[in-house]
């Protein structure tokens, strides 16, 4: 994206004039014309409350959204009238929803569940999953963006993995002892991460539990660093929040303070906080971290974890690099290979799993050992050479997961040795087109937001993205906005995490956008927003840029928007006279 960095700066900082600006614009490739488009008026955008043009009459603040409490008699007509429609489009789902309940116990169905919307809010039965799209019991047909949570990231039932898995099948799937796929699994598992040795485990939350047990065992120490906003799965062992004195407290029912207390609570980015790894290292085996927080995608403190990096080398503490999400989506290594900053170990699920339950704990042999002793040789007097830590499971080792995770990665080492390169290199992976393709979308969304005067911002990080309301969380209206989005054919996922995948299409992408937009003047139409007050406005503007990510370039490095100072009536004379003309030409809005 240089060119159209170069001229976005240019404009911005009056170094060229209009009809030069002109020239540059129509040789720049399609989305990229989408692109800048999109960014320049979101400058307009927010050059308007910078110049004061608005502030009486609202134009360019912020609106807030309705909360549940604050629905009228007209909001809840209209819900009864999406009740009525999706009653009518989706009728088995929702019987299969209700009819359940009694067996079924699912910890997932009233995630976001709001009793304004409840007649809404069942989930839909799945028939098939086929590529980019899902397809439900009623013949409805989906643009799938929740992917499993992340998993699918060559989509449903790619025929590489169907095949790898039915030929398994045929030979059976013993549990027990070793199949040929786990060597094979194990040996291209290290030569794409880096990592020496590789350990499997039967989900990602066992993957991050066992992690911690092997930095308490290597380290002889107990208190383990994690961050708030963080996520690594469902173990007691690092599940804490942080009260209003910086105490760690135990996070709900059925979980004991005293794990608790062996947690230190830290925010990701503050380095005022790294002085408390540095007075506390003589108590702390390891720093759990989220490179890239899914929950919050937009915080990348590259400097703070590098300094973390050197801190825990420095002080004999593990730094676990919790690669769940990331690895294999940043680029082939993760955000460690992306960033270049290497835990000691680091956990992995989702995408190299190829849909199966599974996990993977990494890292170098002297800390790996610790499971199984370290290697020796069956033909002479060595024996295991180190006190192992308990660690079993009978699915560890399923043949049916490892033919899936062994086609996952065969295909993921073919596409990175078309680029000709010996290992992945960030610059050359073949996840970074899916990457920018993610970018430009996420930021015309932005953009589109910005001037609609929504609360709204999608955070990304590689092909990761995440609706966030700024001024109600986790309200009806975000609900409803989930809620539109599927009825005009577009499927999330309740866990708030989006993805695109290889097998998105342009059209596909277009087709996403578009559902997004209809989803959002809906809301507008039925008045969902409202205009606040002076003091509020100014608070959610200026939330609203905060909160707006800083475009990532090719390496998903942050790169700095150009400084603003009075540029705005220029880059005016420049743009807004041809926009326009740029529709005619068919770009994208």
């Amino acid at each position: 994206m240089t060119a159209i960095d170069d001229i976005l700066e240019k404009i911005v900082s009056k170094k060229i004039e209009k009809k030069e600006a002109l020239k540059l614009f129509e040789e720049l490739p399609e989305n990229e014309k989408n692109y800048m488009v999109s960014k320049l008026k979101m400058h307009l955008s927010k050059g308007d409350k910078a110049a004061g043009n608005g502030s009486s009459g609202k134009k360019g603040n912020i609106m807030k959204a309705m909360t549940e409490l604050q629905l009228e008699d007209r909001h809840r007509q209209f819900i009864e009238k999406m009740a009525l429609e999706m009653a009518k489009t989706a009728p088995k789902s929702k019987e299969n929803a209700s009819m359940h309940q009694t067996h079924l116990v699912d910890q997932r169905k009233t995630g976001g569940l709001k009793k304004a919307l409840k007649p809404l809010q069942f989930h839909l039965t799945y028939e098939k999953g086929d590529g980019a799209y899902l397809y439900d019991v009623d013949g409805n047909k989906y643009i799938d963006i929740a992917s499993d949570n992340g998993v699918n990231l060559f989509g449903h039932q790619p025929a590489f993995i169907k095949e790898a898995i039915v030929n398994r099948l045929d030979k059976g799937y013993p549990l027990v002892g070793y199949t040929e796929e786990l060597t094979q699994v194990t040996k291209l598992f290290s030569e794409l991460t880096g990592h020496e040795r590789v350990l499997l485990t039967q989900s990602g939350t066992e993957a991050v539990m066992w992690a911690v047990r092997i930095a308490r065992a290597a380290t002889q120490k107990k208190k383990i660093v994690i961050f708030e906003g963080a996520f690594h799965g469902l173990s007691d062992a690092v599940l804490a929040a942080k009260d209003q004195f910086g105490n760690s407290i135990a996070m709900g029912l059925g979980m004991l303070q005293e794990f608790a207390d062996e947690l230190i609570v830290l925010d990701y980015g503050n380095m005022d906080h790294l002085n408390v790894i540095e007075e506390r290292a003589d108590e702390i085996a390891g720093v759990l971290v989220e490179p890239v927080q899914s929950r919050n995608p937009a915080n990348q403190p590259i400097e703070f974890l590098k300094e973390v990096r050197k801190l825990t080398l420095e002080s004999g503490v593990l730094l676990i690099m919790d690669e769940m999400i990331t690895g294999f989506r940043a680029c082939c290594n993760g955000v460690q290979g992306l960033w270049k900053i290497k835990g000691d170990l680091a956990t992995y699920g989702k995408i190299p799993a190829g849909g199966m339950p599974s996990g993977m704990i990494a890292g170098p042999a002297k800390y790996m050992n610790f499971v199984d002793g370290g290697v020796f040789d069956y033909d002479d007097n060595s024996m295991p050479s180190v006190k192992k830590a308990l660690m079993a499971g009978t699915h560890t080792r399923n043949p049916i997961k490892l033919a899936a995770t062994l086609a996952i990665l065969t295909e993921i080492k073919k596409r990175c040795s078309a680029s000709g390169k010996d290992a992945c290199e960030p610059n050359a992976c073949f996840l970074q087109d899916l990457n920018e393709k993610t970018m430009l979308m996420c930021e015309e969304l932005n953009s589109f937001f910005v001037m609609k005067r929504v609360p709204i911002v999608i955070e990304y990080f590689s092909s990761l993205f995440r609706f966030r309301f700024l001024d109600d969380p986790n309200g009806v209206v975000k609900e409803l906005l989930m809620i539109l989005m599927r009825m005009n054919g577009v499927e999330t996922s309740p866990s708030g995490n989006c993805f695109l995948t290889v097998v998105h299409s342009d059209k596909d992408i277009k087709a996403i956008i578009k559902a997004i937009k209809q989803s959002a003047d809906t809301l507008l139409k039925e008045g969902f927003f409202y205009e606040s007050d002076t003091a509020e406005e100014d608070d959610a503007q200026e939330e609203v840029q905060a909160a707006t990510p800083a475009r990532a370039d090719k390496t998903n490095k942050p790169v700095q928007e150009p400084k603003k100072d009075d540029q705005m009536e220029k880059l005016r004379d420049l743009i807004v006279s041809d926009l326009k003309n740029f529709q005619e030409k068919g770009v994208m809005i």
